[in-house]
């Protein structure tokens, strides 16, 4: 995703109204793929000031990863606010507290890199395909959702606090 600065550089100190989409593909995420499925729109405004870029707008798309319960495809509706400032890079050594700043060379900046880190940062933790999801079945792996299995009839019914009932058993027995 590229913005071109050049019509604010006749105009610094004002904003500069833009729109960008771009397409994107995979990315990794909590590490699981994850695919953009929309073109990333964002728009916003930038002004220019001195040798620093101020970007300011909002990033929206759709994105899909494996839902956490049943591996199945699930899409979530994704808008973050982005708002980057980018320093102009003068071929100098970077100084260690400014490295973390965005660079630019020439009247073009690439906001790639910020707008997808604002983007992450607003998806879930977790991706769920809908919220009733049943997930899979621990034993044959089969899909609830769409399925049912015997498995789990076959399995004691025991809490997952048995194992300390267990251990008091014992004590009271010795």
């Amino acid at each position: 995703m590229k913005l071109d600065i050049v019509r604010g550089i006749q105009s610094k100190g004002i904003d500069v109204p833009f729109d960008l989409t771009d397409i994107w593909g995979e990315d990794t995420w909590n590490g699981d793929t994850i695919r953009y499925v929309q073109p990333v729109h964002f728009s916003g405004n930038f002004m220019i000031n001195d040798e620093t870029v101020v970007v300011r707008g909002i990033a929206e798309t759709v994105i899909e990863g494996p839902c956490a319960r049943c591996l199945e495809p699930a899409r979530v509706n994704v808008s973050a606010e982005v708002a980057e400032a980018y320093v102009r890079d003068k071929g100098e050594e970077i100084d260690p507290f400014e490295e973390d700043q965005y660079r630019y060379k020439g009247h073009i900046l690439d906001l790639d890199d910020a707008v997808r880190t604002a983007l992450l940062l607003e998806l879930p933790t977790r991706f769920l395909c809908q919220e009733e999801c049943k997930g899979l079945c621990p034993v044959c792996g089969t899909n609830l959702n769409h399925n049912s299995c015997d498995c789990q009839k076959e399995l004691p019914r025991r809490s997952p606090f048995s194992a300390l009932a267990d251990l008091l058993n014992e004590d009271e027995e010795v």
